[in-house]
C-alpha cells in the first residue's frame, strides 16, 4: 500500500478568513470533494482568542487545516492511500478557497510499506 501525504503552509492569508470557522469549513469540504474523498466525519475548532483547526476523516485517510491568523498562515495536512493527484486536487481547491496568500512551502512524499 502507499500513501500520498502534502503538507502545505500558506502565507499571506487575510486574517479574518483564518480565523473564520465557516471559511475553513467550506475550504475542507471542497478538498474532499476536489480529491473525490469519501467522507466520513469533520470536525472544526475555532480557538480564542484565535486560530481554527478543521479536520475531515475520508476513507482514504485524512485532511487538517490548522489557521495562525496573527501570523495570517494555513498548514495544510493531507494524506491519501487513493492517489497523488487527489491529494493535489485537495491541496488546490483549498489554495483556491482562500481570498489571497501563497503556497510557501510544500512537501510532498509517497509511504510504501517495504
Amino acid at each position: 500500500m502507499k500513501l500520498y501525504v502534502s503538507l502545505a503552509i500558506f502565507e499571506g492569508c487575510p486574517a479574518p478568513w483564518l480565523n473564520d470557522a465557516a471559511a475553513l469549513r467550506g475550504a475542507l469540504t471542497d478538498a474532499v470533494v476536489a480529491g473525490r474523498f469519501t467522507a466520513l466525519a469533520e470536525v472544526v475548532v475555532p480557538f480564542s482568542p484565535q486560530g481554527v483547526t478543521a479536520c475531515a476523516v475520508v476513507g482514504e485517510s485524512h485532511l487538517a487545516l490548522h489557521s495562525w491568523p496573527e501570523e495570517g498562515r494555513l498548514f495544510v495536512d493531507v494524506a491519501s492511500c487513493s492517489t497523488k493527484d487527489s491529494v493535489d486536487r485537495a491541496v488546490a481547491a483549498i489554495a483556491a478557497a482562500m481570498p489571497e496568500g501563497r503556497l510557501a512551502l510544500l512537501d510532498e512524499r509517497v509511504l510504501e510499506r517495504p
